[in-house]
């Protein structure tokens, strides 16, 4: 696992190699679209609630749904246009920011894949806040059996909703590459790449997390710096499976 984290920011890193500015330009305006309408993960309809229907209300899914909006096409334009490293810069930022809506099926079909992502995760937060009170009252109020089996159950759920979670993540960069997939059967495809590469992925979240953290503390060039890692990895990650894959692919037929 190790390895492959590794290799996969010394990849993003080969592959800013150059393009330090232009890559940070991108991501920095497509989060500062996020800041200010407030669609990033900490802000709107993603802050953690402490009502556990606050998931269900009709004002939460309609913050989600626009979350999911602006944050698809934004996702769309930052990976067109790092992606296209041969046209002017010029040219190559026209050409990303009319991508999505050049292949308007991506509109709503990433619209479907964020609202599943984002509920995900607004879940899985809302579950590690109410795993961290139950402890406190668990350990005030001592240990018992049923306590046990229910603390297990619910690392049980929290697990598998991170697997779902982990499961979809190359859902949307799918979508990208083939704009004419549908939406379930670019989450099945995720599916399949990311089969024995979940901890990977989660190590590689772990690690950038704490880059971000670090960045923070390096005030904003450290932020964006970040950042821009951030986004080239997991592009660069998506892009390793995708080669992992067509080399068993190659030499399945190389073995019939």
């Amino acid at each position: 696992m190790r390895i492959i984290i590794g290799a996969t920011i010394k990849d993003a890193l080969n592959f800013l190699n150059g393009k330090w500015l232009r890559g940070i330009g991108i991501v920095l305006l497509c989060y500062i679209i996020k800041l200010v309408l407030e669609t990033l993960p900490v802000q709107g309809s993603i802050s953690i609630q402490m009502a556990p229907v606050a998931v269900a209300s009709s004002e939460t899914l309609i913050s989600l749904v626009i979350t999911s909006v602006v944050n698809s096409i934004l996702f769309f334009i930052m990976i067109d246009y790092i992606t296209n490293t041969q046209y002017t810069m010029r040219k190559r930022f026209v050409k990303a920011c009319t991508y999505p809506f050049r292949n308007w099926h991506l509109l709503y079909k990433g619209l479907a894949v964020f609202f599943i992502t984002n509920l995900l995760l607004y879940v899985i937060g809302m579950m590690m806040i109410y795993a961290g009170l139950g402890s406190l009252f668990t350990y005030a109020a001592g240990v018992s059996l049923w306590s046990g089996i229910l603390f297990a159950a619910y690392l049980l759920i929290f697990a598998f909703i991170i697997w779902l979670f982990l499961g979809i993540s190359q859902a949307m960069y799918i979508l990208y590459d083939d704009p004419g997939s549908g939406i379930f059967s670019s989450m099945k495809e995720s599916f399949l790449l990311m089969k024995g590469y979940k901890w990977p992925l989660l190590g590689l979240f772990v690690l950038t997390g704490i880059g971000l953290i670090l960045g923070v503390l390096l005030f904003v060039v450290g932020l964006v710096v970040s950042l821009a890692i951030y986004e080239v990895s997991r592009l660069v990650f998506y892009r390793a499976l995708i080669q992992k894959r067509r080399q068993r692919e190659w030499h399945a037929k190389f073995n019939e």
